[in-house]
């Protein structure tokens, strides 16, 4: 009998009752799990969809995996990331047999998510735009129409709060917009609401609402009925909302890449 230590990768989203949601998140795991074979993978939802934590782990402990590295998919380290999925992980491999070494970190500011962030940004201003905003190249250039509001879940953890303030600084780096403005959905200011009443106060003619979430979900849902409301008493603005980040190539890369360089930091510690 080996006695060899077998690895396998938890996947773990937050979770939503959303469906495209919940196919964004899977189709983000089947190219992380190419990109990590021939190790194990298995994905599970923190809450709202299933499988859960525990069910996922019981699958790995089934297909042979001794040692387990938990790779939290999300952007910043909050509750969930560092309380809720440990403990739980924590719960389920010692039910199952399995030894939790690792959890690798959230995404963050990772260049990926900026330049990916940036491109949903771009595909709903200017590939959707009736008459185009921008044109070729814009070589970094200020431009003097768009308004942007980057909004994040929000945090009572002061840390991810400043995380997601420097990654909209870095983002406006890339697309250089005339006004930007950060809000959150929970627990910090500006809020929402806020953050639409100043945008349509603003001289901007375009205002663009850029949900930094990784899938689609009833926030995203809740939030184009805001904008929408918006849109009606600001006609002489256009209001554009961005898709979320969603599936990409890019992302389960650095996923991946975080993912391993745990691994590899353990193996060797």
């Amino acid at each position: 009998m080996s006695n060899k230590n077998i690895l396998g990768y938890l996947f773990v989203g937050h979770g939503t009752h959303n469906s495209a949601g919940q196919q964004q998140f899977k189709t983000l795991f089947a190219q992380f799990a190419q990109r990590v074979a021939p190790e194990l993978a298995e994905l599970a939802f923190l809450e709202l969809a299933e499988p859960d934590i525990s069910t996922a782990i019981e699958r790995l402990a089934r297909r042979g995996a001794t040692n387990l590295i938990t790779v939290p998919v999300f952007l910043f380290s909050a509750g969930h990331a560092l309380q809720d999925i440990p403990q739980a992980v924590s719960v389920a491999a010692r039910e199952h047999g399995l030894k939790s070494c690792w959890q690798s970190p959230p995404l963050e500011l990772a260049p990926s998510v900026l330049e990916l962030s940036a491109l949903r940004f771009r595909q709903a201003v200017c590939h959707s735009s009736p008459v185009p905003i921008c044109f070729g190249a814009c070589e970094n250039k200020l431009c003097p129409q768009i308004g942007l509001t980057l909004i994040g879940r929000g945090s009572s953890s002061q840390e991810a709060t400043e995380q997601m303030r420097q990654f909209a600084y870095l983002r406006r780096k890339i697309t250089p917009v005339a006004e930007l403005v950060t809000g959150f959905v929970f627990a910090q200011v500006p809020t929402v609401e806020q953050c639409l009443q100043q945008m349509a106060a603003s001289t901007c003619n375009v205002i663009v609402i850029q949900p930094h979430l990784l899938f689609e979900g009833e926030l995203i849902g809740q939030l184009r009925r805001q904008v929408a409301e918006y849109a009606l008493r600001s006609p002489k603005q256009r209001w554009v909302v961005t898709q979320p980040l969603g599936t990409d190539i890019a992302l389960a890369d650095t996923l991946a890449g975080l993912a391993r360089e745990v691994a590899d930091c353990g193996e060797s510690g």
